[in-house]
């Protein structure tokens, strides 16, 4: 497989796209960098032993997205890809990464192989920590909210709830913990926030 070609054809696919109106040029690329390097890096924490799969992997996690905002996006990205890559990679390993595309936000279903979970978990876990501040900034910007509708947002029934169904979607205890350290995180600065809006320091 030749994944520097593969890349390549990312950024130049996605790399200047916008797929979401609240978000910038180019977030399905970055987001589809992040999520094939989580990838790897839960891979080689879950199955030590086992990176057969990696190439494959990475190359599904880099264009999971790729159709985004073509819905049902994981559907027709499963369809695009193979005519994106067509000579990058084996007609196999093509045929394996189009279902990772497919079933990268399919959820709970326990029969799906490692890779596929893999994908799923990295997916989930990129929307939370520095970048759920970071998408909801971005969203406030176009939609021209003040920092306290942000704050708002978070401390709404429905936010908790959207919270406690993704991490409940996770595959596996690891990428639960991981989760749950972003959280940490973003409750942390949630209360900083929240303090220096109303003028108070610390210390």
């Amino acid at each position: 497989m030749n994944l520097e070609r593969i890349q390549e054809l990312a950024f130049k696919i996605m790399g200047k796209r916008k797929s979401h109106l609240n978000r910038e040029k180019g977030f399905i690329y970055y987001h589809g960098q992040r999520v094939a390097n989580l990838s790897l890096n839960l891979r080689k924490r879950l199955f030590p032993d086992d990176s057969s799969k990696d190439d494959i992997m990475f190359a599904g996690a880099l264009f999971h997205d790729v159709t985004k905002g073509i819905e049902p996006h994981n559907i027709t990205g499963a369809q695009v890809i193979k005519s994106l890559i067509p000579h990058e990679c084996t007609d196999a390993q093509l045929e394996e990464i189009s279902e990772i595309i497919l079933l990268h936000n399919a959820r709970n279903r326990e029969k799906l192989p490692p890779p596929i979970r893999v994908v799923q978990d990295a997916d989930v876990l990129d929307h939370f920590g520095s970048l759920e501040i970071w998408l909801k900034f971005m969203y406030s910007a176009h939609n021209e909210e003040s920092v306290h509708d942000a704050i708002r947002l978070w401390e709404s029934k429905e936010h908790k709830q959207y919270l406690q169904e993704s991490r409940d979607s996770l595959n596996y205890n690891l990428s639960k913990a991981i989760f749950d350290r972003k959280m940490s995180f973003h409750l942390a600065f949630q209360q900083r926030f929240r303090m220096e809006l109303n003028g108070q320091f610390d210390g």
